[in-house]
């Protein structure tokens, strides 16, 4: 489990997120010199729960009830009823 101080960002709190996991998941790319700025959208879900998601270049980004992560979730739901 990882751990992120917030910081103090010009009186805006900001957490950094693992630039590998970002590399991984394609929300950046592996060659610092191509890097460029990454459109992000912040969901508060409720109490100290946040989601965060890139926003695609070719359309709107997707509900998150229809994530593979939530389906999978809702899924596993239904089985233990």
């Amino acid at each position: 489990m990882v751990f992120r101080k917030l910081r103090n960002h010009d009186g805006t709190p900001l957490v950094a997120l693992d630039r590998d996991d970002l590399v991984l998941d394609g929300v950046i790319p592996a060659n610092e010199e191509d890097r460029e700025e990454k459109t992000m959208h912040v969901q508060r879900l409720g109490r100290e729960v946040y989601v965060v998601r890139p926003v695609p270049e070719d359309g709107p980004i997707t509900p998150l009830g229809e994530t593979e992560l939530v389906q999978g979730l809702v899924g596993q739901q239904i089985q233990q009823m």
